[in-house]
Formats: structure tokens, C-alpha cells, sequence
């Protein structure tokens, strides 16, 4: 018997990784729920209409101009 190439070796590996992500995509695969989907919708629509000044958190490049010196 002789012993197998590595070429035939990542070949299985590749065939084994394929069947293994479409099981586990049958598997996974789920509706989202109503509720949920409506509040990644509410999310999305309170993201979008924010003012720009507030879109800020204070700790980007113009937060040191607001900042005394030394804090």
C-alpha cells in the first residue's frame, strides 16, 4: 500500500470542509423572527436619521478640542 500525496490528502480535507458547511447551512438556516427583524429595522432607521453632530461618542479626532489640556 503505498502512502497517500499530499495533494490527494488536501483534496479530501477540501471534499470533507465542502459537505461539512453545506450540513452545517442546512442545519443553521432560520427565519428570522418578526420581532427581531422589526427591531434591526427600528435600529436601522434611528442610525440613519441621527444628526451628524450627535453620530459622534467624543472620542474622535475633534473630541481634543472640546477637552481641557491635560485630561
Amino acid at each position: 500500500m503505498r502512502a497517500p500525496h499530499r495533494r490527494d490528502i488536501s483534496a479530501r480535507q477540501d471534499l470533507l470542509g465542502k459537505e461539512l458547511r453545506q450540513l452545517f447551512d442546512d442545519y443553521a438556516h432560520e427565519d428570522m423572527p418578526d420581532e427581531l427583524m422589526k427591531l434591526a429595522q427600528q435600529l436601522q432607521g434611528a442610525f440613519e436619521t441621527r444628526p451628524e453632530d450627535a453620530a459622534g461618542d467624543g472620542d474622535g479626532p475633534d473630541a481634543s478640542k472640546s477637552k481641557p489640556p491635560g485630561l
